[in-house]
Protein backbone atom coordinates (compact mmCIF):
# COMPACT_ATOMS: atom_id res chain seq x y z
CA UNK A 1 0.00 0.00 0.00
CA UNK A 2 1.53 3.16 -0.61
CA UNK A 3 1.18 6.29 1.23
CA UNK A 4 -0.95 9.17 1.19
CA UNK A 5 0.37 12.45 0.60
CA UNK A 6 -1.04 15.51 1.17
CA UNK A 7 -4.57 15.58 -1.03
CA UNK A 8 -4.96 12.02 -0.15
CA UNK A 9 -3.75 10.55 -3.00
CA UNK A 10 -0.85 7.80 -3.10
CA UNK A 11 2.33 8.71 -3.67
CA UNK A 12 4.31 6.50 -6.20
CA UNK A 13 7.84 6.32 -4.37
CA UNK A 14 11.15 6.48 -6.70
CA UNK A 15 13.76 4.55 -6.35
CA UNK A 16 15.84 7.07 -5.06
CA UNK A 17 13.66 8.19 -2.32
CA UNK A 18 12.80 4.05 -1.50
CA UNK A 19 17.19 4.28 -1.67
CA UNK A 20 17.49 6.92 0.52
CA UNK A 21 15.00 5.21 3.30
CA UNK A 22 17.69 3.03 3.03
CA UNK A 23 15.76 -0.40 1.20
CA UNK A 24 15.68 -1.40 -2.07
CA UNK A 25 12.77 -1.55 -4.37
CA UNK A 26 12.98 -5.04 -4.95
CA UNK A 27 13.60 -5.92 -1.68
CA UNK A 28 11.47 -4.12 0.95
CA UNK A 29 11.51 -5.75 4.84
CA UNK A 30 8.90 -8.65 4.87
CA UNK A 31 8.51 -8.24 8.38
CA UNK A 32 6.97 -4.85 8.69
CA UNK A 33 5.16 -5.99 5.74
CA UNK A 34 3.78 -8.52 7.36
CA UNK A 35 3.07 -6.77 10.57
CA UNK A 36 1.21 -4.38 8.53
CA UNK A 37 -0.51 -7.24 6.17
CA UNK A 38 -2.06 -8.67 10.20
CA UNK A 39 -3.16 -5.34 10.91
CA UNK A 40 -5.22 -4.34 7.80
CA UNK A 41 -5.92 -7.41 5.33
CA UNK A 42 -7.99 -5.56 3.10
CA UNK A 43 -5.87 -2.99 2.29
CA UNK A 44 -2.53 -5.42 1.30
CA UNK A 45 -4.46 -7.96 -1.11
CA UNK A 46 -2.43 -6.16 -4.07
CA UNK A 47 0.97 -7.03 -2.16
CA UNK A 48 -0.19 -10.72 -0.73
CA UNK A 49 -1.23 -11.09 -4.96
CA UNK A 50 2.43 -10.01 -5.66
CA UNK A 51 4.15 -12.34 -3.22
CA UNK A 52 1.89 -15.11 -3.90
CA UNK A 53 2.97 -14.44 -7.54
CA UNK A 54 6.61 -14.52 -6.64
CA UNK A 55 6.37 -17.53 -4.86
CA UNK A 56 4.93 -19.25 -7.97
CA UNK A 57 7.36 -17.75 -10.01
CA UNK A 58 10.23 -18.55 -7.63
CA UNK A 59 9.19 -21.93 -7.51
CA UNK A 60 8.81 -22.85 -11.29
CA UNK A 61 12.25 -20.87 -11.27
CA UNK A 62 13.90 -23.26 -8.85
CA UNK A 63 12.40 -26.27 -10.85
CA UNK A 64 13.92 -25.17 -14.01
CA UNK A 65 17.19 -24.42 -12.72
CA UNK A 66 17.01 -28.11 -10.76
CA UNK A 67 15.80 -29.68 -14.26
CA UNK A 68 18.95 -28.05 -15.69
CA UNK A 69 21.56 -28.60 -13.37
CA UNK A 70 20.38 -32.75 -13.93
CA UNK A 71 20.87 -32.59 -17.10
CA UNK A 72 23.61 -30.77 -17.41
CA UNK A 73 26.84 -32.48 -18.14
CA UNK A 74 28.83 -29.61 -17.03
CA UNK A 75 27.61 -29.76 -13.68
CA UNK A 76 25.92 -26.37 -13.19
CA UNK A 77 24.70 -26.00 -9.88
CA UNK A 78 21.48 -24.04 -9.14
CA UNK A 79 21.46 -20.42 -8.50
CA UNK A 80 21.23 -20.11 -4.04
CA UNK A 81 19.38 -16.93 -4.31
CA UNK A 82 16.60 -18.44 -5.71
CA UNK A 83 16.35 -20.93 -2.96
CA UNK A 84 16.49 -18.30 -0.62
CA UNK A 85 14.17 -16.31 -2.19
CA UNK A 86 11.62 -19.49 -2.43
CA UNK A 87 12.45 -19.86 1.20
CA UNK A 88 11.41 -16.74 2.44
CA UNK A 89 8.38 -16.39 0.24
CA UNK A 90 6.93 -19.82 1.34
CA UNK A 91 7.28 -18.52 5.23
CA UNK A 92 6.06 -15.36 4.50
CA UNK A 93 2.77 -16.61 2.59
CA UNK A 94 2.68 -19.53 5.66
CA UNK A 95 2.43 -16.76 8.08
CA UNK A 96 -0.08 -15.12 5.88
CA UNK A 97 -2.75 -17.76 5.39
CA UNK A 98 -5.13 -17.02 8.28
CA UNK A 99 -5.79 -13.32 7.01
CA UNK A 100 -6.18 -14.31 3.57
CA UNK A 101 -7.66 -17.75 3.45
CA UNK A 102 -9.28 -17.76 0.14
CA UNK A 103 -6.85 -16.14 -1.68
CA UNK A 104 -3.87 -18.58 -0.27
CA UNK A 105 -6.58 -22.11 -0.21
CA UNK A 106 -3.82 -23.68 -2.63
CA UNK A 107 -0.49 -22.75 -1.06
CA UNK A 108 -0.77 -25.48 1.82
CA UNK A 109 -1.01 -28.12 -1.05
CA UNK A 110 1.75 -26.64 -3.59
CA UNK A 111 3.96 -26.82 0.14
CA UNK A 112 3.65 -30.52 1.16
CA UNK A 113 3.45 -31.35 -2.61
CA UNK A 114 7.09 -29.76 -3.43
CA UNK A 115 7.85 -31.21 -0.17
CA UNK A 116 6.77 -34.74 -1.27
CA UNK A 117 8.15 -34.96 -4.57
CA UNK A 118 11.34 -32.68 -4.45
CA UNK A 119 11.99 -33.20 -0.50
CA UNK A 120 15.65 -35.62 -0.84
CA UNK A 121 16.46 -32.47 -3.67
CA UNK A 122 16.37 -29.54 -2.33
CA UNK A 123 18.84 -27.58 -0.38
CA UNK A 124 19.12 -28.21 3.49
CA UNK A 125 17.71 -25.34 4.24
CA UNK A 126 15.59 -24.45 1.93
CA UNK A 127 13.74 -28.21 2.88
CA UNK A 128 13.97 -26.81 6.46
CA UNK A 129 12.24 -23.45 5.74
CA UNK A 130 9.33 -25.21 4.17
CA UNK A 131 8.77 -27.95 6.76
CA UNK A 132 8.44 -24.67 8.94
CA UNK A 133 5.98 -23.31 7.09
CA UNK A 134 4.10 -26.65 6.91
CA UNK A 135 4.27 -26.92 10.80
CA UNK A 136 2.90 -23.57 11.13
CA UNK A 137 -0.12 -24.25 8.85
CA UNK A 138 -0.24 -27.67 10.98
CA UNK A 139 -0.39 -25.30 14.12
CA UNK A 140 -2.95 -23.18 13.28
CA UNK A 141 -5.26 -25.97 11.92
CA UNK A 142 -5.09 -24.82 8.22
CA UNK A 143 -3.53 -28.18 7.12
CA UNK A 144 -4.91 -31.43 9.25
CA UNK A 145 -2.08 -33.67 10.45
CA UNK A 146 -3.61 -37.16 9.12
CA UNK A 147 -2.79 -35.77 5.71
CA UNK A 148 0.75 -34.67 6.60
CA UNK A 149 1.63 -37.39 8.86
CA UNK A 150 3.32 -39.64 6.12
CA UNK A 151 5.31 -36.41 4.84
CA UNK A 152 6.60 -35.85 8.19
CA UNK A 153 7.83 -39.38 9.04
CA UNK A 154 9.41 -39.39 4.85
CA UNK A 155 11.48 -35.95 5.95
CA UNK A 156 12.92 -37.93 9.17
CA UNK A 157 14.30 -40.62 6.45
CA UNK A 158 16.43 -37.94 4.58
CA UNK A 159 19.54 -37.44 6.76
CA UNK A 160 19.33 -34.26 7.20
CA UNK A 161 19.55 -34.01 11.34
CA UNK A 162 18.01 -30.93 11.62
CA UNK A 163 14.77 -31.82 9.46
CA UNK A 164 15.10 -34.95 11.64
CA UNK A 165 14.43 -33.13 14.64
CA UNK A 166 12.51 -30.59 13.63
CA UNK A 167 9.96 -33.24 11.76
CA UNK A 168 9.99 -35.46 14.85
CA UNK A 169 9.49 -32.66 17.61
CA UNK A 170 6.56 -31.48 15.80
CA UNK A 171 5.06 -35.16 15.27
CA UNK A 172 5.90 -35.22 19.40
CA UNK A 173 4.46 -31.97 20.56
CA UNK A 174 1.43 -32.18 18.52
CA UNK A 175 0.41 -35.82 19.71
CA UNK A 176 1.01 -34.67 23.16
CA UNK A 177 -1.44 -31.29 22.67
CA UNK A 178 -3.78 -33.48 21.43
CA UNK A 179 -3.73 -35.57 24.73
CA UNK A 180 -3.25 -33.00 27.13
CA UNK A 181 -6.92 -32.69 28.28
CA UNK A 182 -7.67 -36.21 27.98
CA UNK A 183 -6.27 -39.50 25.76
CA UNK A 184 -8.21 -40.23 22.64
CA UNK A 185 -8.01 -43.13 21.61
CA UNK A 186 -9.80 -43.06 18.61
CA UNK A 187 -7.40 -40.04 17.36
CA UNK A 188 -4.00 -41.96 18.66
CA UNK A 189 -4.66 -45.09 16.71
CA UNK A 190 -4.07 -43.83 12.99
CA UNK A 191 -1.71 -41.23 14.07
Amino acid sequence: MLPPNINGNAVILSPEAISAAGCSADKLPLQSLQSKMKCDPESYTAELDLMYRQFKSSLDLFRQQAALSFNSLSGVAADPSVAKHLAERSLFLSHMLPHYPDRLADFPVLLADLLRSSAHSLPSSLRSHLTQGLILLVNRKKVDIGGTLALFMELQTLGDKTLKKLAYSHVIRFIQRMNKKHKDDAKNKPL
